[in-house]
Protein backbone atom coordinates (compact mmCIF):
# COMPACT_ATOMS: atom_id res chain seq x y z
CA UNK A 1 0.00 0.00 0.00
CA UNK A 2 1.84 3.13 -1.55
CA UNK A 3 0.66 6.79 -1.93
CA UNK A 4 -0.55 6.09 -4.78
CA UNK A 5 -3.70 4.21 -3.09
CA UNK A 6 -3.74 6.27 0.10
CA UNK A 7 -6.97 8.45 -0.58
CA UNK A 8 -8.86 5.28 -0.71
CA UNK A 9 -8.88 4.98 3.04
CA UNK A 10 -11.26 7.30 3.68
CA UNK A 11 -13.79 6.61 1.61
CA UNK A 12 -13.94 3.31 2.45
CA UNK A 13 -13.99 4.27 6.04
CA UNK A 14 -17.52 6.39 5.11
CA UNK A 15 -18.52 3.52 2.54
CA UNK A 16 -18.45 0.89 5.49
CA UNK A 17 -19.94 3.34 8.60
CA UNK A 18 -22.79 3.50 5.79
CA UNK A 19 -23.83 -0.12 5.94
CA UNK A 20 -24.23 -2.91 7.75
CA UNK A 21 -23.19 -5.48 5.43
CA UNK A 22 -19.61 -3.88 4.87
CA UNK A 23 -19.33 -3.17 8.71
CA UNK A 24 -20.25 -7.62 9.18
CA UNK A 25 -17.98 -8.07 6.08
CA UNK A 26 -14.87 -5.90 7.74
CA UNK A 27 -15.36 -7.58 10.86
CA UNK A 28 -15.20 -10.78 9.10
CA UNK A 29 -11.97 -10.08 7.51
CA UNK A 30 -10.36 -8.77 10.66
CA UNK A 31 -10.86 -12.18 12.20
CA UNK A 32 -9.83 -14.03 8.80
CA UNK A 33 -6.71 -12.12 9.30
CA UNK A 34 -6.09 -13.37 12.74
CA UNK A 35 -6.84 -16.35 11.95
CA UNK A 36 -3.68 -16.65 9.40
CA UNK A 37 -1.76 -14.62 11.66
CA UNK A 38 -2.17 -17.15 14.06
CA UNK A 39 -1.73 -19.97 11.80
CA UNK A 40 1.56 -18.80 10.35
CA UNK A 41 2.64 -18.27 13.69
CA UNK A 42 2.05 -21.35 15.01
CA UNK A 43 3.35 -23.40 12.14
CA UNK A 44 6.78 -21.94 13.26
CA UNK A 45 6.51 -23.34 16.82
CA UNK A 46 4.87 -20.23 18.46
CA UNK A 47 2.40 -21.58 21.41
CA UNK A 48 -0.92 -21.49 20.81
CA UNK A 49 -2.06 -18.55 23.12
CA UNK A 50 0.84 -16.57 22.60
CA UNK A 51 0.63 -16.62 18.43
CA UNK A 52 -3.56 -15.89 19.43
CA UNK A 53 -2.80 -12.86 21.23
CA UNK A 54 0.17 -11.68 19.09
CA UNK A 55 -2.11 -11.73 16.09
CA UNK A 56 -4.61 -9.97 17.73
CA UNK A 57 -2.42 -7.08 18.45
CA UNK A 58 -0.94 -7.50 14.93
CA UNK A 59 -4.45 -6.93 13.49
CA UNK A 60 -4.99 -4.09 15.73
CA UNK A 61 -1.72 -2.58 14.89
CA UNK A 62 -2.68 -3.00 11.31
CA UNK A 63 -5.72 -1.28 11.55
CA UNK A 64 -4.89 1.59 13.76
CA UNK A 65 -1.34 2.04 11.22
CA UNK A 66 -4.05 1.66 8.20
CA UNK A 67 -5.94 4.78 9.65
CA UNK A 68 -2.73 7.02 10.80
CA UNK A 69 -1.68 6.62 7.48
CA UNK A 70 -5.07 6.66 5.51
CA UNK A 71 -5.86 9.89 7.00
CA UNK A 72 -2.48 11.53 7.52
CA UNK A 73 -0.58 14.50 5.77
CA UNK A 74 -0.47 13.70 2.27
CA UNK A 75 2.28 15.35 1.59
CA UNK A 76 4.04 12.23 4.15
CA UNK A 77 5.42 9.82 1.22
CA UNK A 78 5.55 6.81 3.45
CA UNK A 79 3.94 3.50 2.98
CA UNK A 80 1.56 1.66 5.00
CA UNK A 81 4.60 0.16 6.94
CA UNK A 82 6.05 2.21 9.24
CA UNK A 83 3.01 3.17 10.68
CA UNK A 84 1.85 0.14 11.28
CA UNK A 85 5.18 -0.75 12.78
CA UNK A 86 4.46 2.66 15.00
CA UNK A 87 1.42 1.17 15.75
CA UNK A 88 2.62 -1.87 16.81
CA UNK A 89 5.16 -0.17 18.88
CA UNK A 90 3.13 1.56 21.14
CA UNK A 91 0.90 -1.26 21.50
CA UNK A 92 4.36 -3.21 22.68
CA UNK A 93 4.91 -0.49 25.13
CA UNK A 94 1.32 -0.38 26.42
CA UNK A 95 1.56 -3.83 27.41
CA UNK A 96 5.13 -3.60 29.06
CA UNK A 97 3.23 -0.94 31.34
CA UNK A 98 0.74 -3.55 32.71
CA UNK A 99 3.38 -5.19 34.29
Amino acid sequence: MGPRNRDLGPRMKAAIAASSELQERDALKSVDMAAAMTAALEARGVPETTAHLASEMGVLAFKQGYTRWSEGEQADDAELAPHALAALEGLRKATASLG
